[in-house]
């Protein structure tokens, strides 16, 4: 991808958008092309930060160990995200794993340095970054509050009645975006819990499944067990 290509992508990124050519020529410059394969990790959590990221192709999780062995997600990211600014803007290290979850993943690394002397002089940078950060923080209130709930089935009915759907003549139908596992992991339940509750859903009615995707058919009835 050359310089060109890349000044295109970043123009793309909703936070960025706006900003001027000059400025968003000289990102163009401090960045370069970084691929990776399924499971490469990007950054660890405790490394210094030293740029952040555009996603161009494939995808990146965000994600932190817990003590029991396992992972808690944070984010699935795709193409057109922008990643890391957060960090970059208030702290010395990165404070979560970032890994490839799909083959041939690239994404467009923008050097630190450079971006926090434009945030620093540039008044139109500074106030993209606010948006974003605003974004980043309604994002994290509601990842909290899914968490919150100890219930693994409320967590689970609130994430599906959240996703984007469209009508179908069964009911609405969900994209997963990702692996049930995947999802599990994001949710913070067993992958044997999250296939459980889809199979109890499923005998009641409430839903159709077929892997990828998860048709509501008694919304009212998932309503009820996020309460």
């Amino acid at each position: 991808m050359d310089e060109r290509e890349r000044t295109r992508r970043l123009t793309e990124v909703p936070p960025l958008r706006g900003l001027a050519p000059a400025v968003l020529d000289r990102l163009s410059k401090s960045s370069r092309e970084v691929h990776l394969q399924r499971g490469e990790c990007l950054f660890r959590e405790g490394d210094p930060c030293r740029a952040f990221f555009v996603i161009v192709q494939g995808g990146i999780t965000l994600f932190r160990p817990v003590p029991d062995g396992r992972i808690q997600v944070l984010r699935r990211l795709r193409p057109g995200q922008m990643f890391a600014e957060a960090a970059l803007l208030t702290m010395t290290s990165y404070p979560v794993h970032a890994e490839a979850n799909e083959a041939e993943t690239s994404v467009i690394e923008v050097d630190g340095r450079v971006f926090l002397e434009l945030f620093r002089s540039d008044p139109h940078v500074a106030a993209a970054m606010v948006a974003s950060l605003s974004n980043w923080l309604l994002q994290l209130v509601d990842r909290i509050d899914e968490l919150s709930i100890a219930n693994a089935g409320a967590r689970l009915a609130r994430h599906l009645l959240r996703r984007p759907s469209r009508a179908t003549k069964a009911g609405f139908q969900v994209d997963l975006g990702q692996s049930k596992r995947e999802l599990a992991e994001q949710l913070a339940i067993t992958p044997e819990t999250f296939s459980r509750l889809l199979k109890k859903w499923k005998e009641a009615g409430w839903v159709e499944s077929d892997g990828k995707s998860v048709t509501i058919r008694d919304a009212e009835a998932l309503e009820r067990e996020g309460e």
